[in-house]
Formats: structure tokens, sequence, C-alpha cells
């Protein structure tokens, strides 16, 4: 059972806030008690008096004394600036709420560093998100719905509400930082302008685009991206797997179509720090039989498939592996835990 929201306290509100309704308070009992005193009305007469003459409302003659009148003179120089300030604050206070989620996604993208970026939030945007969040990998993620983003916040991803097509917006989520940005959006010609804008703002970063109809793959490549996916032609491929190599498709993605006992590739990098760094590449293969190392890209980014087993892991070096789910996460767990271990010692 979830918890009733808590209640919003007067003592929870904004610090201008409470101050705003303790002077109120303050002013109002100020002049309940001065008429009381002066005029000897009741308490009621003389809290009536106050409230209108704090509102500017107006009344009739009360047949105020002289000293009743100088009373009201003050009372309302310094009574009405008050409730004026008051309100001011409050006006203000409710205009910064509305707009405070925005700033604390955007505070929170501007301390994000090799992040992933995700511009659009349809089916494929959300998948994208799901697969970067089991990979513990930090996002931020651009719409210009306000539902969809709305959706993504309340599932905890960092969500901004713009035009990933503008310059603002993606300097906003961080792409001068960004170690790759996925443009899957629906449409092919957002992809291309945003591929455009984004290359221009960050001429190293990986764009990964997607492509709805095939003539727009060169399009978005010539637009910025780096690759360019097509979910039919991809959808396509992997059902013409199944159907004349149903094995294959079956360890690449699973026996029905899912990826959770299917064949997993994941890129392992020989860091200074790398646990597996200085060992060769047979006795990380004896640590991990379970894994297959199926090639080897050198520091200057020569590839080698089949790579030797008596070569050296340096650094800059980066190796592709091959394996089950669990066992690749396996490797990536105890290479934590030993670069962990080699950093305290």
């Amino acid at each position: 059972m979830t918890s009733p929201p808590a209640r919003i306290l007067p003592w929870n509100w904004d610090p201008t806030i409470r101050r705003s309704l303790v002077l109120c308070a303050v002013v109002i009992l100020f002049g309940t008690a001065g008429y009381t005193w002066i005029e000897g009305w009741s308490p009621w007469q003389s809290l009536f008096f106050t409230l209108v003459t704090l509102t500017t409302v107006g009344y009739g003659d009360y047949g105020l004394t002289a000293n009743g009148e100088r009373f009201t003179a003050v009372l309302m120089i310094g009574g009405i600036g008050t409730v004026s300030y008051a309100a001011s604050q409050f006006i203000t206070c409710a205009a910064t709420r509305a707009i405070q989620p925005e700033r604390r996604m955007l505070s929170k993208a501007a301390h994000l560093t090799d992040h992933h970026i995700v511009c659009g939030l349809g089916r494929t945007g959300q998948r994208v998100l799901s697969r970067l969040t089991e990979q513990h990998m930090p996002a931020v993620c651009i719409d210009t719905d306000e539902q969809a983003v709305a959706d993504a916040r309340a599932l905890d991803y960092i969500a901004i509400r713009g035009d990933a097509t503008r310059d603002e917006t993606l300097t906003a989520a961080g792409i001068e930082r960004a170690k790759t940005i996925a443009v899957v959006t629906s449409s092919d010609s957002a992809n291309a302008m945003i591929c455009l804008t984004a290359r221009a703002l960050a001429p190293n970063a990986i764009i990964i685009a997607r492509a709805e109809a095939e003539d727009s793959i060169q399009k978005l490549q010539r637009a910025g991206a780096t690759t360019v996916i097509s979910p039919s032609q991809y959808g396509g491929d992997s059902i013409t797997e199944f159907m004349l190599r149903p094995d294959v498709a079956a360890m690449l993605y699973g026996a029905d179509g899912s990826t959770a006992a299917s064949l997993k590739f994941t890129e392992l990098a020989i860091t200074k720090d790398a646990p597996s760094r200085g060992k060769t590449i047979s006795q990380l293969g004896q640590d991990h039989p379970k894994l297959a190392i199926v090639a080897s890209r050198s520091p200057q980014g020569d590839l080698t498939m089949r790579p030797c087993p008596a070569d050296t892991l340096q650094e800059g070096q980066t190796l592709i592996i091959a394996g089950t789910t669990s066992d690749v996460d396996a490797l990536k767990a105890a290479q934590h835990r030993r670069g962990q271990h080699r950093n305290a010692a």
C-alpha cells in the first residue's frame, strides 16, 4: 500500500512565504490592539476596521478620534506596504514553483559528463532509455511533448522539454560533454536537423540516428550522423534470420526473439587503471572461460579479428567480447571490483 502524500503545512513552506505571513499577522494584531486601546472598540470591531484599512476597501464615518486618525494613517502607510510585499512574494513563489521542475532537470544535466542524450521520447526513445538505465548509464532525454516529458520524469529520467533542433536545447543537455547522441524522433526531417545542429555543436560526438525511410539513410549521414539505423530494415533482417538461420538467430536474439538468453557483445576498454592491463589475452580468457574474445582494436584504431592469445593487453586497447548476458555482466563486475582494489592499494 502506498503512503498518502505528505500534507504541505505552513512551516514547510518557503521561508519568504512564512516571513510574509508573519508580517501580515503582526500588522493585523497591531492594528486590532491599537484600535481597541485607542478607540475602546470591541476586538471584533477593531479587527474589522483593521482589515478594511489594509485592503483599502473604504469605509464610512466611524467617528475616529484625533489619535485614532493618526494611528490609522500609520497603519495605512506601514500596513498596506506589508500586505503588498506579501502578495508579491506569493506570486513570485508560485511562478518559481511552476518552473522548478525544469530548473531541476537543467541542474542535473549540467553536472553530467560522458553521458548519453536521447532526442525523442517515442517507443524507440523509451526503449533506448530503458536499456541505458539497465546498464546504469547516465542519460538526458529531450522532447517537445509535455506529457512525454512528464512521464519520463515520473520514471526518474532527466527529461528536458524543448526542441532538439535548437542550439540552446542541446547545450542545456550538455552536448559538449556527451558521449553519444541518439536521434530517434519519428520524423526523418527533424532527425536530419537535429544531426546538423548536434554535429555543429559537437564535431567529435558519436551520433546515432533513426531513419523511417530507407532513402533518408544517406541524407542523415550527410547531415552528420555517425551511424544510421532503419527499424524496418533491422526488423526485416532479424525476421529473415529466424526464417533462414533459426539457430544463429536464436543465439543472437534468444529462442523466443528476446535478448534474455541471447548472445551478447560488449566492449572492454583497457584503461590505465584497468585490472586486465598487462595480462595476456590467454590469461583473460582463463579468468572468464565462458567468454569469447572476438576482436581487438589497437590504440591506433586497427581492428584485428581473433587476436593472438599471447598478445599483451595495453592501455588504449579495446576488446570485443561475446557471451551470454550473465557472463558479460560477471566480467564487468569483476573488472569493477578489481579496479577498486587496485585504486585502494
